[in-house]
This record gives structure tokens, sequence and C-alpha cells, in this order.
């Protein structure tokens, strides 16, 4: 497959996934609540998870989707940074320089809503001078809170 198509798909389902994230941002608040889960993500467990992407690293991508994320969106994490494995590092650092936002971006917690084992979190995020506002939605897995359907 030739490396431009190659880049292309990996840009586009890596900036697809960031955007369901984003349209996104280690050590939080930790994982006992909400609130804590979406914190301990955005301080630096996004960044982590992008970079491990970007680098091809599919382990450590794994490792950090399973701290956050619920266990269906790890098996999409994997393939994101399978996509990049074999990419020269100019095709990666030009596919890195779209998360370059992390650099400046900040956050703030909105309301949380939570039903037993499940929760959402509402969130506006700030970066490269714009806010969006996201809902995150989590579940509870093994005691602890994981954020659903980012990928």
């Amino acid at each position: 497959m030739n490396s431009n198509v190659k880049l292309r798909r990996a840009t586009a389902l890596t900036g697809g996934a960031f955007a369901l994230a984003l349209a996104l941002a280690a050590c939080g608040g930790g994982n006992d609540t909400p609130e804590g889960a979406v914190e301990n993500f955005m301080d630096g467990g996004a960044e982590d998870l992008f970079t491990a992407i970007v680098d091809g690293d599919a382990d450590k991508a794994s490792e950090t989707a399973e701290e956050h994320f619920c266990a269906d969106d790890v098996a999409s994490v994997e393939e994101a940074a399978a996509a990049f494995e074999g990419m020269s590092e100019e095709e990666k650092a030009t596919a890195g320089e779209e998360f370059d936002m992390f650099n400046d971006m900040s956050y703030e917690i909105g309301e949380v809503n939570e039903e037993g084992d499940t929760a959402t979190v509402a969130l506006s995020i700030t970066a490269d001078g714009e806010t969006t506002d996201e809902t995150f939605d989590l579940a509870k897995e093994d005691d602890a809170w994981k954020l659903c359907g980012m990928f």
C-alpha cells in the first residue's frame, strides 16, 4: 500500500477518533469517580494515548487505553496504533502535528450525571483559542470508571 495512502488512512482514523474524544485532551483525580476518570484522562492520559498512537507503539497505546477506556474501545485504539507502525519518522511527525493542541489546552468540568454503573460528564474544552462543549459517557468496569465510546 502506498505510504501516502497509509498516512491518510492513519491520520483519518486517529483524527476521527480524536474528534470524537475532543472534537480531547496522568495523574489527576483517579478513576474512583466519573469526574476523576475524566480529569485523569484530560490531565495526561489523552496526550499519552495519542503520542503512543502516532509513535506506532501499540503496546503503550493499549496500556494507556486499558487505564482510561471501556474494554470495547481498547481494540480500536490498538488498530489506530497499528496503522502508524511502519511509517517513516517524517510521516509520523506530520500526523502528530495535529495533536500540538495539547500544549495549550484547558478544560472545565460541568454537570455530572451518575446512574448506577453509568455516568455522563459535561466538559468545556478550550484549545487553539476555540471552546468546544463535549459530553463523555462512562461506565464502571472492575470498580473503576472508564470512558466509553471514544473510539
